[in-house]
């Protein structure tokens, strides 16, 4: 061979024959790899496969637990957020069902069932986890996932064993608050069929480091709230108690000066009565006036006994005979205002446990506070039927209604409408306490046309009720 040729056949890189073997390197020479170097390759790359797929999945779940993170801090509900914790975590790691239970801060103590997600067996609710258990402080110290099968053992309680047996398979983790424990969260059952991986309690933990806190903040927000509600109640009741004192005072001394003038109005209407034509219409009106009297007379003592008030007489009463009455009583001032008056009151109503001086007492201050809001005319609408176990009656006018903002005040004592020179504002006050007395409920609300007073009233009297108080 020339050496022209000879050159030709070699790499002009390297100086190696092109078509002759390299047996340091053993490529390019025609030759397939051996059997071990192909293991070897496809060994490394089902190392790098699952090593990329670990790295994707914990890029996922720390942008997931930031994510979720920032709407905890949002969330202020209770509630709510043990829903989104819940539904968070069975979605992340591929769980079909998940529980938590968080600690009772009441004698008694532990951690008891607070939410459950998903499908599935779940362990009956009186179940706890015992408070200082050693089961509890084993997780506590931990403070990290745990295969539910490591606690089956001597550190559980009959009733734990009982939870945990619920949660086969599963992972116990536990919430750890400033270094203790605030509650556990069990999952269980992979949808995958599989057992739980560890970048599957990794997130678990980071979450549950993040929850604890929201959980204790949204605690104190709740707190919060119920101690602010509590004060203001205590608020209104003090105002409401120094309201009624003042009002003890004064029916007192107002009851002290008129009861001798309707005594004596009394007697001298009786020998009216004797003076007069008894064939004539009279002998009508001065029935009625000594009716009126009588009703003054009842409502003076109940005044005078304001402070120290006793019980209400109950009978079985016809609450649309009364209704009736009341209305004949007003009719006369129908006419004078020109209101126009709609009844539709059931005949077939039935008898019912109460006062009836007192509902007729009641019937009558909506009415004429009907009246007075129509002073040029008007519709009153008066319904009377039966609703279940109770009976419902309507008063409802054509008035100007009254102001949204101020209804919640119109049965306060005190409080009127009318301006001080027309009104005490007792009248509603004093037919609130009537209708609770008799196991009832009293409300205004303004319709389309005007204003409209509901009451409510039982068919029955309630359990062990007395019949004088």
């Amino acid at each position: 061979m020339s050496a022209a040729r000879e050159g030709r056949n070699r790499n002009p890189l390297t100086g190696q024959d092109k078509t002759g073997d390299n047996p340091a390197s053993g490529l390019g020479t025609g030759r397939e790899s051996g059997p071990l170097e192909q293991v070897d390759l496809r060994q490394k790359i089902t190392g790098l496969t699952e090593t990329n797929r670990q790295l994707k999945r914990k890029i996922f779940d720390l942008y997931t637990i930031f994510e979720i993170s920032r709407n905890f801090n949002s969330v202020l509900d209770y509630h709510l957020l043990l829903d989104t914790f819940i539904f968070t975590s069975l979605a992340q790691v591929g769980a079909s069902k998940a529980a938590i239970y968080l600690e009772r801060h009441e004698p008694g103590g532990g951690y008891v069932l607070t939410r459950k997600k998903g499908s599935g067996k779940f362990p009956a609710d009186d179940l706890a986890f015992e408070e200082d258990s050693r089961l509890i402080n084993y997780l506590a110290k931990l403070n990290r996932p745990v295969a539910t099968g490591d606690l089956k053992g001597d550190i559980a309680t009959s009733a734990e064993k009982k939870i945990l047996k619920q949660f086969q398979s599963g992972l116990a983790v536990p919430l750890i608050h400033q270094t203790c424990l605030s509650g556990i969260l069990l999952v269980a059952d992979k949808m995958s069929g599989r057992e739980f991986r560890m970048d599957d309690i990794e997130f678990l933990s980071i979450l549950a480091s993040q929850i604890s806190v929201a959980i204790e903040n949204t605690r104190l927000y709740e707190a919060e709230k119920v101690a602010t509600k509590q004060l203001r109640s205590a608020q209104q009741q003090l105002v409401q108690s120094e309201r009624l004192t003042a009002l003890g005072d004064m029916s007192a001394k107002v009851a002290h000066e008129i009861n001798n003038p309707l005594g004596i109005i009394k007697n001298y209407l009786l020998l009216i009565r004797r003076a007069i034509d008894r064939s004539g219409q009279a002998e009508e009106y001065t029935e009625i006036v000594s009716q009126e009297i009588d009703r003054i007379a009842r409502i003076v003592k109940e005044l005078l006994d304001f402070h120290r008030p006793k019980g209400v007489k109950f009978e079985k009463v016809d609450l649309a005979a009364i209704l009736e009455d009341v209305l004949i009583l007003m009719s006369r001032q129908f006419e004078s205002k020109g209101i126009e008056l709609i009844k539709d009151i059931d005949p077939d109503l039935p008898l019912i446990d109460g006062s009836p001086e007192n509902l007729k007492q009641v019937f009558l201050n909506i009415i004429i506070n009907a009246v007075d809001v129509m002073s040029e005319g008007g519709t009153l609408a008066v319904q009377v039927h039966r609703a279940d176990k109770e009976l419902s009656m309507k008063f409802c006018d054509t008035g100007p209604g009254i102001s949204p903002e101020i209804i919640p005040r119109i049965f306060e004592p005190f409080f009127t409408t009318k301006g001080h020179e027309k009104g005490t504002g007792l009248g509603l006050s004093v037919c609130y306490g009537i209708i609770k007395k008799h196991g009832g409920t009293i409300v205004f609300n303004n319709i389309d046309t005007g204003g409209c007073f509901q009451i409510r009233m039982p068919l029955k009297q309630r359990a062990g009720k007395q019949k004088n108080a």
